[in-house]
């Protein structure tokens, strides 16, 4: 019986270290994703939200309307400054 026994507790300690560093490997990927999550949820809060891109999207087409009407109205003051010189 006695020499059952120190190969039993070699197993069972086998089987402690295998199952210490299979947790430490999961401790380590917890710790990665965590630390990823982390980075991924500060990225997306300074990014823009779809109604505020929308938003500049619509100012943008605004404002290249009033180019467009502007640049227009130069054209005819300045066809009409050269056609009176």
């Amino acid at each position: 019986m006695d020499s059952l026994i120190v190969p039993l507790l070699v197993a069972v300690l086998i089987v402690c270290v295998i199952n210490v560093g299979i947790g430490m490997v999961l401790w380590w990927r917890h710790v990665g994703l965590v630390a990823r999550v982390t980075r991924l949820e500060v990225y997306q809060e300074q990014n823009l939200t779809h109604a505020e891109t929308r938003q500049i999207y619509e100012r943008l087409s605004s404002i290249e309307g009033q180019i467009q009407t502007t640049n227009r109205l130069m054209q005819t003051v300045q066809e009409h400054l050269l056609e009176n010189d």
